[in-house]
């Protein structure tokens, strides 16, 4: 009866030998992966998280193929429109355009960098810009479209692209034929085109150095091959 006694008992003690190498295992595998420290080594206040920097989301550069920078006397066509600049202007003063039809944020945006007649100092100007749109090809249904769907770039000397601006302030007539939110919308038949004029804002410093120039890029799909098209128009400064 003893026997079966003390056999009992180191069972137990074998037992509790392995859970406790088993735990101290655990402890061991929790303290590497940051969220459980061995007890010896706290101090006071210490809850046990090791703390972690933030995680950080960086963008990786864009670049420009050469081949799709174009002048001013090119017209860009993307799966069907074709994109023409007419003229444009860099200027701070906004002149005698259409107050009527400035971007309602304006002045609120760029307070302090522009007076009562919309003209813009401290090292900020304006971008207008004289576009035709054009539906050249495609069915005879409507197209509908964005006038504002332009993006200005800097392309520095590695032809890695920097967005300066993609918000127009400013076009010269709105279109009626929708809410408040489709005042740069245009609708065209085949063969029909539509001329806007459109200011954006940009700043001496997002512009670099040695560049004297910024590009207007026009984007889109071309649903024959599903491929994006980027052309930039190249305006001198």
């Amino acid at each position: 009866m003893k026997r079966k006694k003390i056999t009992a008992i180191m069972a137990v003690i074998m037992m509790a030998a392995g859970l406790s190498a088993c735990s101290q295992s655990n402890a061991k595998l929790e303290g590497k992966s940051g969220i459980v420290k061995d007890e010896a080594s706290k101090t006071e206040g210490d809850t046990g998280v090791v703390d972690q920097a933030p995680a950080t989301y960086v963008q990786e550069p864009e670049y420009v193929d050469e081949n799709d920078i174009i002048s001013t006397d090119d017209t860009a066509t993307i799966d069907g429109i074709s994109y023409k600049i007419d003229s444009y202007e860099h200027t701070t003063e906004f002149g005698n355009r259409n107050k009527d039809t400035v971007a309602e944020f304006l002045k609120d945006s760029y307070e302090g960098n522009i007076d009562e007649n919309y003209n813009l100092s401290n090292g900020y100007s304006y971008l207008f810009i004289t576009l035709t749109f054009t539906y050249k090809d495609g069915d005879d249904k409507q197209l509908e479209g964005n006038r504002n769907a332009g993006i200005l770039y800097a392309i520095k000397n590695d032809m890695e692209r920097i967005q300066q601006n993609s918000d127009s302030v400013y076009i010269d007539s709105y279109w009626l034929g929708g809410d408040e939110s489709d005042v740069y919308h245009y609708v065209l038949g085949k063969g029909e085109c539509i001329t806007s004029e459109l200011g954006y804002i940009i700043q001496d410093e997002g512009i670099p150095e040695d560049s004297k120039y910024i590009y207007y890029c026009i984007e889109g799909i071309d649903s024959k091959t599903n491929d994006k098209v980027q052309k930039y128009f190249k305006l001198e400064l």
